[in-house]
This record gives C-alpha cells, sequence and structure tokens, in this order.
C-alpha cells in the first residue's frame, strides 16, 4: 500500500470526534508532516478541524436544544464527556453568532463579529472596563487611538494586545493582513543606538556596521499594530520620533535628513513603571488611552479558578497525558497571592506538573492508572517556592463552591485558548545542571568574548554551580529518606551502596554525604534523559577529565554500577557531570579558603555591577556597598568592616572602589579589624568581572590577585623612549627624599643590582629639573615610593612591604614607543554620514562609551564645552572635548567629513577630537601638533577613501 491509501485509509478508520491531526499521521506513517500535508491537500482531504466540525456542530446543537441557557464552560465540559478533545475557544467559535452577541455595543460605536475579547477570562468581570476601553480605543474613527497599557508584571499585557489586534481585524479596522509587530524595548535598552535602529531603521553610514539602508519595525508595521512592550526603556530620542509618527504619520530613518517616510499604523503600548517617571510629558499627552490591567489578586475568586484549570490544561496539552487535579490544590493555589501575577501562578503550576509527570513515569510499570496525579502532597514538597506569597483573606465557604476535582485530557495546543503572557513569562521552571550550563554557555557566545575567556567565566561557574554541593555542613543524623518522594529506591541503593563502598575501603580521609544526595537528584532527570534517547552534552569535559582526573576515575566505577542496575549506557558526557560530585563529595583536603571581594562605589552603582557578576558566573560573591551622595563617609567605613569581617576567610579582602573618599577604605578597614587588605581604585564591569573570577577559583592569594589585576588592567604604558646606551633606572620618592624613599632603593637595589636607584623629596622645588636629568642618563623604568607625584609619562607605583615580591609584575610590562597606541581604528572615521554637529559628537561619544574609554557623562561635558565656546581651529577644523575627569583611557579621535558641517563660528570638515585623562596633558599637546603640519592637512583632505585616510594619520603619528 503506497503512502496516499495509507492516509487514505487512516482517515476513513479515524475517531470521527477526535479527527487525526498531519502531526499524528506522520508518526504513524513514519514521515513527515509537511509530506502528509501535501498528499492530504492533494486528495481534498479536509484538516482535522475542518473533518471535526459537523459532528461537533451538531453535538451542540443536541446540548443547547435541551439546555439553551447553558454556560460556555459548562457546555464544554459536557462535550469533553462525549469524547471530544475540545476547548472553550473552540466553542466560542463553533456557536451561532446569534448565540454569541454577533453585535454588541460598546459606548456608543457598532461592534461587528464574534468578539475575542470573549476568550479572555474575566471578559465579563474583572477585565470588563479594560476591554471596554480597549474597544473604544480600536472603533474610534479614523484610525482608532494610541494605547497604552499599564499594570504589574505579569497581569497578561502581551496577550491584551494580541486580543486588541484580533478585535481591530475581526471589525475591519486594519486590513485583514495587517500584521502585528511585537517588540521589547527592555531586549535593547542598555543599547539605546541599537534599540532606535531596529525600531525606526537606518540610512546607509549612519554608524559603523551600517552597510546597507535598512528599514525598521515601524515601517513593518504599516498597515498593522506596533506592540511595544516595557515602553519605559524607549530613551526620549525615540520617543520624540514615535510622538511624530503619531501626530504626523511620519518619521525618519536614522542617518536620514531628507524626506520624511509616510506610515499608517496603530500603536500600543505597555509598561509596569510609573507614566510620569519614565515617559516625557510631550508623549503622555500623545497617548489618549490608558487602560490598567488588574492584578491577579484584583481578579474575582471564580475567575482565578478557572485561570486554574485553564493552565493546568496547558499543560496537560504539553505533557500529552491526562491529569487528575485534586480540588484542594486548585484552592490553595487561587488563594495565594502572587507578586508575578499570572506569570508566576503558571511557574508554579508547572513545577507541579512537572514533578507530577516524574512520579507518573516512576510508577508507570506498576500502576493500572494512567493518569498524571496533582495533589496536596505536591504542593508540601514546594515549600521554598511560596516564600514571596502569603493567603488572601477571603472565607473559604466562598472559594468552595467553585472547586471540583477534575480530570483533564489532552487536545492540540493550537486549539488553546490561553497564549499569549502565560508562555512569555519570566518565571520558568529551573533549569537541570545540563541546561544551566548550556543556556551560559549561549550567553556567553553572545558576548564579545574570546574562546579563552569564555572558557574561563563558563570554568567559574560551574565550580560555583558547586559550591553549595561542596559544603560539607551536614545534619550528623544522614539519611536518604527525605528523598524517597522524588527519586526512585532503585537509584537511592546504588548511590548508598557505593558511598558505604568508598567510606568502608576507607578510600578517602574525609566524605561529603551530603553530597551524594545532590547527586541523586541528579541521577533522577538524568536517567530520564537517557530512556527518553535524549542527547547530553558536556561542554567541559575534557576539562574535568584533565582537571579532576582522580573523581573522573571513581565517576565511572559509580557509572558502571548504574547501567548494570538501570540497564542503561552512561556517556563520558554524565560521567563528567558525575565527576563534578564525586570532586564535591570526597574531601581530600580542606575547602580552599577565598579572598573576599567588595565592590564599592557612589551611588546605586556597586549593587548593579554585583549583580550582573552574579547572573553571569551564578556565584554569590562579591558584595556591594553604595555609597548615596549624602551618605556621610564614617557610615561607609562602618559597613565596609562589618562586611569584611563577614567575607573574611583568612585571606584578606580586595576592595574595588571608585573614586574620592572611598579610595582609603581599605586601609581603615585593615586599622580598624587588623583584616590585610588591597584597594584598587577603578571599578568597572571588566575589572570586577575578573577579579571575581579571579577570586572565586581561590588558586591565588590577595597580593597575586591585586597585582595581576593592576597589570592587566593598567590604563595604559607611558612612552618610554629606551634607548640602548641607557642603564635602566628607578625613581624612589616620599615627602622628605629621606628614609622611605632611601630605604625603598636599597631594597631594590639588593634584590635588582641591574636598576640604578634614585631617591628624591616629592617637596622638592626642582624635581623636574632632577627627574629630567635622571632621564638624560637612565631609562626611567618607574617610580616607586609612598606619595604619587603625578610625572606625565612615567608609570608610579605604590610602595608597600611586599612591593620587591611582585615588582616584576610592573617591570616585565612592555613599553610603547608611538603615539599609535592611543589609536583605534574604530576612532578613525572617513565621511560618516552626519550633517548637524550635535549627531556627529552624540555619535562620537557613544563609541567611546561603548568601547570603554569614557563615562556616560562624557558626552554632557562635551556639548556643555561646545555651547560655552565652541572648538574651531582654523582649516575649517574643530577639536571638541570633553573634562578629563570622565575619561578612563586616553584615545583619539579623528574624522573627515563629507559634507562641511556648521560648527556656529565656522564651517567644519576635518576633526579631532582628544579624549584624556589628566595626566596625558602632555600627550595631548604633542599629538595637536599635526594640525600644525600643513602637509598632513593637505594630504587629508585630499584623501579619496578610509584606508587611505587611516594610513596617513598612522605614518603621521608613528613620527611623532
Amino acid at each position: 500500500m503506497d503512502l496516499k491509501n495509507k492516509v487514505i485509509n487512516l482517515v476513513d478508520t479515524e475517531n470521527k470526534k477526535n479527527p487525526l491531526t498531519d502531526v499524528q499521521i506522520a508518526k504513524y506513517l513514519h514521515t513527515t508532516r509537511e509530506n502528509i500535508t501535501n498528499i492530504r491537500k492533494e486528495l481534498n482531504i479536509n484538516n482535522s478541524r475542518q473533518r471535526r466540525y459537523p459532528y461537533l456542530k451538531a453535538a451542540i446543537l443536541a446540548v443547547r436544544k435541551n439546555q439553551p441557557n447553558i454556560a460556555v464552560s459548562d457546555l464544554t465540559c459536557q462535550l469533553i464527556e462525549q469524547g471530544f478533545a475540545i476547548s472553550r475557544k473552540v466553542i466560542d467559535e463553533l456557536l451561532p453568532l446569534s448565540e454569541v452577541e454577533a453585535t454588541t455595543k460598546s459606548d456608543g460605536l457598532q461592534v461587528n463579529g464574534a468578539d475575542p475579547f470573549k476568550r479572555l477570562i474575566g471578559s465579563n468581570g474583572s477585565l470588563k472596563n479594560s476591554i471596554e476601553q480597549a474597544k473604544a480605543a480600536i472603533l474610534y474613527p479614523p484610525k482608532g487611538l494610541p494605547t497604552l497599557l499599564t499594570g504589574e508584571s505579569g497581569v497578561g499585557k502581551s496577550l491584551f494586545s494580541k486580543t486588541m489586534y484580533d478585535f481591530a481585524k475581526g471589525n475591519n479596522v486594519i486590513h485583514e493582513n495587517g500584521v502585528f509587530i511585537v517588540f521589547n524595548c527592555a531586549d535593547y535598552g542598555d543599547n539605546p543606538q541599537l534599540l532606535l535602529s531596529l525600531l525606526f531603521g537606518y540610512k546607509k553610514g549612519a554608524f559603523t556596521g551600517a552597510v546597507n539602508d535598512t528599514p525598521g519595525l515601524v515601517e513593518q508595521a504599516d498597515g498593522g499594530i506596533l506592540f511595544l512592550d516595557e515602553i519605559h526603556r524607549l530613551p526620549p530620542k525615540g520617543q520624540e520620533i514615535l510622538f511624530s509618527i503619531l501626530d504626523r504619520g511620519c518619521f525618519r530613518r536614522l542617518g536620514e535628513s531628507g524626506i520624511e517616510r509616510a506610515v499608517n499604523l496603530m500603536f500600543i503600548g505597555a509598561t509596569t513603571e510609573s507614566l510620569e517617571d519614565n515617559l516625557l510629558l510631550t508623549f503622555r499627552r500623545r497617548i489618549p488611552m490608558i487602560i490598567q490591567l488588574p492584578a491577579l489578586k484584583d481578579w474575582f475568586l471564580k475567575e482565578r479558578v478557572e485561570l486554574i484549570y485553564t493552565i493546568f490544561q496547558a499543560e496537560c496539552n504539553r505533557i500529552n497525558a491526562k491529569i487528575f487535579i485534586d480540588k484542594s490544590v486548585v484552592e490553595i493555589l487561587a488563594l495565594k497571592e502572587f507578586k508575578g501575577n499570572i506569570g508566576q501562578l503558571k511557574s508554579m503550576i508547572q513545577v507541579l506538573c512537572a514533578h507530577s509527570f516524574m512520579n507518573f513515569l516512576q510508577n508507570k510499570q506498576n500502576s493500572q492508572e494512567n493518569i498524571v496525579s496533582i495533589e496536596v502532597a505536591g504542593i508540601l514538597k514546594l515549600n521554598d517556592s511560596f516564600q514571596d506569597t502569603s493567603f488572601a483573606e477571603i472565607e473559604y465557604s466562598e472559594i468552595r463552591k467553585y472547586l471540583k476535582n477534575l480530570i483533564l485530557i489532552p487536545f492540540g495546543v493550537n486549539d488553546f485558548a490561553v497564549e499569549g503572557d502565560f508562555y512569555n513569562t519570566a518565571y520558568q521552571i529551573n533549569k537541570d545542571i545540563y541546561r544551566g550550563i548550556e543556556t551560559k554557555y549561549d550567553e556567553l557566545k553572545n558576548l564579545d568574548l574570546s574562546d579563552s575567556e569564555i572558557e574561563n567565566i563558563l570554568w567559574a561557574f560551574i565550580l560555583n554551580r558547586f559550591s553549595d554541593v561542596m559544603d560539607p555542613v551536614e545534619n550528623e543524623l544522614f539519611s536518604f529518606k527525605e528523598l524517597k518522594t522524588f527519586v526512585r529506591d532503585n537509584i537511592l541503593k546504588v548511590i548508598k551502596e557505593f558511598m558505604d563502598e568508598i567510606i568502608g575501603e576507607g578510600r578517602e580521609s574525609k566524605v561529603n554525604k551530603n553530597a551524594f544526595k545532590y547527586l541523586a537528584i541528579h541521577l533522577e532527570e538524568a536517567i530520564k534523559k537517557i530512556k527518553l534517547n535524549q542527547r547530553i552534552v558536556n561542554l567541559n569535559m575534557s576539562k574535568i577529565k584533565k582537571e579532576f582526573v582522580h573523581e573522573y576515575s571513581i565517576g565511572k566505577q559509580f557509572a558502571e554500577k548504574l547501567e548494570q542496575a538501570e540497564n542503561i549506557k552512561i556517556s563520558e558526557d554524565e560521567i563528567a557531570f558525575i565527576a563534578l560530585y564525586m570532586k564535591a563529595a570526597l574531601h581530600e583536603e580542606e575547602k580552599k579558603k577565598r579572598v573576599g571581594l567588595i565592590v564599592v562605589s557612589h551611588g546605586n552603582i556597586a549593587s548593579a555591577t554585583v549583580k550582573v557578576i552574579k547572573d553571569l558566573l551564578g556565584m554569590k560573591a562579591p558584595m556591594a556597598i553604595d555609597m548615596p551622595l549624602n551618605e556621610k563617609p564614617i557610615n561607609i567605613y562602618n559597613k565596609a568592616v562589618a562586611m569584611a569581617k563577614a567575607v573574611n576567610q583568612g585571606c584578606g579582602v580586595l576592595f574595588l572602589v571608585d573614586m574620592g573618599s572611598l579610595t582609603n577604605i581599605g586601609d581603615i578597614v585593615m586599622q580598624r579589624t587588623g583584616i590585610k587588605t588591597r584597594m584598587l581604585d577603578r571599578m568597572d564591569l571588566l575589572i570586577a568581572l575578573e577579579a571575581a573570577r579571579k577570586v572565586s577559583i581561590g588558586e591565588s592569594d590577595l597580593d597575586e590577585i591585586y597585582f595581576s589585576l593592576c597589570k592587566e588592567n593598567m590604563k595604559y604604558n607611558y612612552i618610554l623612549e629606551k634607548e640602548a646606551n641607557k642603564q635602566s633606572a628607578i625613581i624612589t620618592i616620599c615627602l622628605t627624599g629621606e628614609g622611605n624613599a632611601k630605604y625603598i632603593s636599597q631594597e631594590i637595589e639588593a634584590k635588582y643590582p641591574q636598576f640604578r636607584c634614585y631617591a628624591i623629596s616629592a617637596l622638592d622645588e626642582n624635581i623636574m629639573t632632577k627627574i629630567n636629568e635622571i632621564r638624560n642618563e637612565n631609562n626611567i623604568l618607574a617610580i616607586i615610593g609612598t606619595i604619587n607625584p603625578k610625572i606625565s609619562g612615567i608609570n608610579f607605583i605604590p610602595y608597600d612591604k611586599d612591593i620587591l615580591k611582585n615588582l616584576e609584575l610592573y617591570l616585565s610590562m612592555q613599553y610603547i614607543n608611538d603615539l599609535a597606541y592611543f589609536l583605534d581604528d574604530e576612532l578613525i572615521l572617513y565621511e560618516p554620514e552626519f550633517y548637524i554637529k550635535r549627531d556627529l559628537l552624540e555619535y562620537i561619544c557613544s563609541l567611546l562609551i561603548n568601547k570603554g574609554y569614557v563615562k556616560k557623562a562624557y558626552l554632557s561635558s562635551v556639548l556643555h564645552r561646545e555651547e560655552l565656546l565652541p572648538t574651531f581651529s582654523k582649516g575649517n577644523t574643530a577639536v571638541p572635548h570633553g573634562t578629563s575627569a570622565e575619561v578612563l583611557r586616553t584615545k583619539f579621535v579623528f574624522v573627515k567629513l563629507k559634507e562641511p558641517i556648521d560648527w556656529v563660528v565656522g564651517n567644519v570638515n576635518f576633526l579631532l577630537m582628544p579624549v584624556f585623562t589628566a595626566d596625558d596633558k602632555d600627550i595631548v599637546k604633542k599629538m595637536l601638533t599635526v594640525l600644525q603640519d600643513e602637509t598632513f592637512m593637505k594630504a587629508i583632505r585630499m584623501c579619496t577613501n578610509g584606508e587611505m585616510f587611516k594610513q596617513i594619520i598612522m605614518e603621521k603619528v608613528k613620527k611623532l
């Protein structure tokens, strides 16, 4: 029998109440869904919905003949009892229009066709006012009103907006083919330039990487609806462009200055934040319809119960198994107040179903019932998940009239009424270790990191994921009993026997039994994957085998025992995971003590930085101390002392601080506590991330970590003209030139006789003369001492008693012998598409900020200086710059413009922006001499392409 005849035979013999879908037929016939769909269309066979329609319609009419006023929910239940795998949504669509209010009225406006809002739970209750507002906004001539949905996170704003779209199509407000474009501004909130380019499109050359004219989502939404979620993350410039669209239906892509583009779209926004604090007043005025969606706790009890059953039905469909729900479970969930609203409720139900489904798989062979049972015992196991919830104060008798035990049967997810926010929520089931590691790897691959950096961060993440497992603290009375409810006896038996074998043979001096509990839970998931033929991938398998040879060997022995007990084959990838648990279990040596790490900053930067580090590395450290601008320093010192005592494990504490009064915090903590401290007066995400990684591994002491960070993150090395006939020298310095300076010189010369040392006084009026005299005869490697004289062109190393031990970290640095070090290819711009002064400066500063060369406030300082006095030079040249306090690293920006830009006092066609720290004024003076070189300036103006432009600049700079 060929494939066509097999399809015909299956359709002829199928259950007419629940016809086979193309996917189901494909599974029966071991082919693809696409093949079945093509064959079905060729044979002129309707799809499963169409084939079911006449039978279902007849059943509906029969029920309604005897019960004309039956509620849709009760009708659905009766049809399910008759054997139809059906949902309320399908019933709504099939009922005659006259029976589902073909025509309703909303604020005096006519509404035609079936009403998609009726599919929403609470449409006649808690959502009634919101729906009336939405209908009025959609139907208002000529093309609806701009609308803003507000409410707490997880209340269903995305689903509500999608329903507004369905309603608009059903009432011909937008064309049947009109699109629904969804964009979450929060996804790109930290990169405003990218956000705006995606939303509004851009012109070729508008910024680096803009190689083609590219339309944005606004143009894609033409003729349809544009839905912007988390709109409070849209920057002011974006809000201005958007209200131009709302006002006049016109806009320009980024970088365009000519004709405006026309679009005809309906706009819906959503936010969880205060409108007054996050949206421009001019923008808010253009949003006439603001709809507040109620929090879940404000829904009617009956609606909450219906929602819970609906979400359970979705999970029933997902796992494709019947589900029994104890009404007491529904009662508990309905009375809980979830801060995350529908999203968190859904997450809780998913977890309940996951646990119950696991037990169902385990007991399937020994049970006659083919039903997943959701009972109160399952909730009791999830006690921790309810920590941020509370019970609603309500009469229990009221809710119980809506409760009933229920068995749900699965049907196609496409027929299911609940979508939108329910399936796009931040509250998801906790991922197992495999997914956690794979997800972290995917996150890192999306960052601008090298393979070695990804490997280091991923390894730190894995080690920190096991930090709780590695904790040897456990109860004196150890038992596996508490695991019996969700780990099979067979697994527990093998683990216990293997643990006893290790202890009995005395192969290890100390065993952390607690780790075997974690291993049991892990294996429950692993074996399920293996039996379902799901591949287990361990991205760090080779590293684990290399780093933990002993543990991998023991893990392999254990895997062999488990293979025999479960009749399965365990891969090397899984054995590597088991080895990590063995590493945690077998304490051949005491757990490594780690250096404490504390990040301190003004404002809230420290907390934000630490949160990113913890999310990225999955670790508990570092700790953060924020210093509000009105906070007294003494209060911060007291917090630092208390926190240092808490994090110190005997290895000392490293402080990362940003500026000002915080830079002596390490000394104060050491004086008051005796704890050894180091303080790095630089605090940004990159250095904090690297410090956290080094600390988490626990393989270095405080000094090694401190000095390696100093070396790796030195802003740059000052230019040193090394001459072969000169000796290398070090200048030592203190206030008087006696005492400490001479002592330091003696110490250095004793260990490094190849260096000549000179002791000088920081208060000497002729200090520069003396240093220049030393320079004439020596190559000065650095100034070392107790006070920084801030001599441009020479590195300063603060002295401490351990300086000799780590001096080579500095003296081994490679010196740069030309100014090209201060250039960056991406900061040499040839004919960028900018025609307005402010746009050009904003773009340049955004490059500098994104590359970590300046702080965010640098842009404001540049614009402020230009407002006070435009930096215009002869030869149609501009030399704009900002305050040095906002500069992290000295760089120079060169720009040749395509067309002259009005610089207020004249036209500019060439720009040189010096971006410099206070110590580098001499370097800036040297670089600015290029503007006086007429040959160079002529060559710049004559060049015809970007490569030539860069080459001219590089050759000139190297000669300076």
